[in-house]
């Protein structure tokens, strides 16, 4: 017991505070959102986007209509999480950073490999929303 306060007064003081609840949350917001890509699901997708929704990438800048006009092109067929970060950044903030091992096609084009997966979730009437979206192929 000792031990464990002691552990919790050293990481409060040095700013290291453990966040369950935003780590959970931002883990299950993640799920849903692969979930949507693997099931080719563009209705349980656009639930969870946001209107002013951006992405960017390797190539890419996007918005809302953007996405659902490339929607059919993507083809996930696997995505494996090697390491995921979540820090809540606000109230109703939520940075969630994943480095992935993805198996996926656009348009027909083998786009599989490594990649560094950074979305923003905002929440707005209390509803969990993603605002931006940013994936870095990693070598």
């Amino acid at each position: 017991m000792k031990a464990a306060v002691a552990l919790l007064l050293m990481l409060s003081l040095s700013g290291c505070t453990h966040q369950p609840d935003a780590n959970a949350q931002g883990g299950a917001l993640d799920a849903t959102l692969t979930d949507a890509y693997l099931r080719k699901d563009w209705a349980a997708l656009s639930a969870i986007i946001a209107p002013d929704y951006y992405a960017s990438g390797d190539g890419f800048e996007w918005g809302f209509a953007d996405l659902q006009r490339e929607f059919p092109k993507i083809q996930l067929a696997d995505f494996h999480i090697e390491r995921q970060r979540v820090k809540q950044l606000a109230p109703g903030v939520l940075l969630v950073s994943d480095v992935a091992t993805v198996r996926e096609t656009y348009g027909g084009q083998d786009i599989s490999g490594r990649y560094l997966s950074t979305d923003v979730w905002v929440q707005r009437d209390g509803k969990w929303l993603l605002l931006v979206e940013q994936e870095i192929p990693l070598k």
